[in-house]
């Protein structure tokens, strides 16, 4: 199943009133599920990850909203989280920590695939809200920013 025909089926889906869907060609599996989001929740979009397509991520709207809250960090899609390039290597960030934009937080690992989440701008680790391995959701807050 190519990237494509992925991205026609999430169209497909978001342009219906549609909870669910499921989907198979040629021995792979896709499903789509819509989930409700919190009525203070509003769609951004996020960094891009080198992964060829784009993602958004639901970020906390707050009155007179400042740029340290949408510095905060959550994760683009359901999957791993890994805060580390490997096992036996150092973790990407941690607490206290000064960031630039661009900087490699964490890796989300989905469908056996690795899509890095980065820094949108710079700031200082205040807090690591995942532990290494575990499963996130799409727009779970993985890292707070002071």
């Amino acid at each position: 199943m190519d990237l494509d025909r992925i991205k026609c089926l999430i169209d497909a889906m978001a342009a219906s009133d549609l909870n669910e869907m499921e989907f198979s060609e040629d021995g792979w599996s896709l499903r789509l599920v819509r989930r409700e989001q919190p009525n203070d929740m509003v769609r951004a979009p996020i960094n891009k990850a080198p992964s060829a397509h784009a993602t958004q991520r639901p970020t906390r709207a707050e009155p007179d909203a400042t740029s340290k809250s949408e510095a905060n960090v959550a994760a683009p899609l359901f999957g791993i989280v890994h805060l580390q390039p490997a096992p036996d290597a150092p973790v990407f960030v941690s607490v206290g920590q000064a960031v630039t934009a661009g900087t490699p937080l964490c890796v989300i690992e989905a469908m056996k695939m690795f899509h890095e989440v980065r820094a949108e701008q710079d700031g200082t680790v205040s807090a690591i809200l995942v532990a290494s391995g575990q499963e996130v959701e799409a727009g779970q807050e993985l890292i707070r920013f002071a």
